[in-house]
């Protein structure tokens, strides 16, 4: 926790100059990698709330970084898509953040940093699973 703590508040300095939070961060990140997305599974990407998630991409189409629209198959599902905006807003933060990155990792060869993302993916799915 005090990691992850550490890193959110070294990415809020960065990202509060173009207006942006860790919330609407992720967003922009899971939709530039995966396209399209339903707002349930932007929620669930994100690990996140889907109130939170819904409030953030809303704020997010009010800036054009997002758009959202119904599906065209179920008209009671909410599509996200990232506009040339938000990309463009995304590609200026993972610049002006690539610094962050570089110091946290320092030190670490290719091994060890492949090996941490091991664990930590190991982590993560057990905390996924019920029981």
């Amino acid at each position: 926790m005090r990691l992850g703590s550490r890193y959110t508040q070294a990415m809020e300095v960065e990202l509060k100059k173009v207006g942006m939070n860790i919330t609407s961060w992720r967003i922009g990140l899971i939709l530039r990698e995966n396209g399209r997305l339903s707002m349930t599974e932007v929620a669930k990407h994100a690990v996140g709330r889907l109130p939170t998630i819904t409030k953030s991409v809303y704020k997010m189409e009010e800036r054009g970084w997002v758009e959202v629209n119904q599906s065209s198959r179920d008209g009671r599902v909410t599509m996200v898509n990232i506009t040339t905006i938000g990309l463009n807003i995304i590609q200026e933060v993972i610049q002006s953040t690539s610094k962050i990155i570089d110091q946290a990792f320092d030190g670490l060869d290719k091994d060890k940093t492949d090996n941490l993302n091991e664990l930590l993916q190991t982590v993560f799915t057990n905390l996924e699973q019920e029981g």
